[in-house]
């Protein structure tokens, strides 16, 4: 059975501007650079219709996620896992302690240094997140089937590793 060939992005867009000269200025066609944005914009859209309330951006949930998972972490250990630079950080680290959903700790025998520990407001928060972003993560993919979510995120991994 002979295999289909696959038409190449370029050839689709000389194919194109071949039809309409002014094709070749469409910077969105088959860019996956523009629909991944798209997809972002609709995902932090529905973020923010769907949990909203809680007064929590994606950078602070994931922030509190993290801090909630490792045991004593600390400020640069944070801003590491988050890629993040070091003001982008305590900006985070400060709002959620505003919050009351964590709180430093000192580091027994470093007294520049603290850790980042959960309070149980921030548990309480995390356990309503929780149900909320399952129900979030179900409307998102709702197009979807669970072999396609899946294989959307594995594909996604693969955008993200790359060099």
């Amino acid at each position: 059975m002979p295999i289909a060939k696959k038409t190449a992005p370029a050839a689709k867009r000389r194919a194109a501007e071949d039809a309409d000269p002014l094709e070749r200025f469409d910077f969105q066609r088959d860019s996956l650079g523009y629909t991944l944005r798209r997809a972002q914009v609709h995902a932090y859209d529905l973020f923010f219709e769907m949990l909203g309330p809680l007064e929590l951006s994606p950078a602070r949930l994931t922030a509190l996620s993290i801090i909630a998972m490792e045991a004593d972490i600390n400020q640069a250990a944070l801003a590491r896992r988050l890629n993040v630079a070091g003001p982008s950080v305590m900006k985070l680290i400060d709002a959620l302690e505003a919050a009351g959903f964590i709180r430093r700790m000192d580091v027994a025998g470093d007294r520049r240094r603290y850790s980042l520990v959960l309070t149980a407001s921030g548990r309480s928060m995390l356990d309503t997140l929780r149900e909320r972003l399952d129900a979030y993560e179900a409307r998102l993919a709702k197009r979807l089937s669970a072999a396609e979510r899946k294989q959307l995120m594995a594909l996604l991994e693969r955008v993200a590793d790359a060099p």
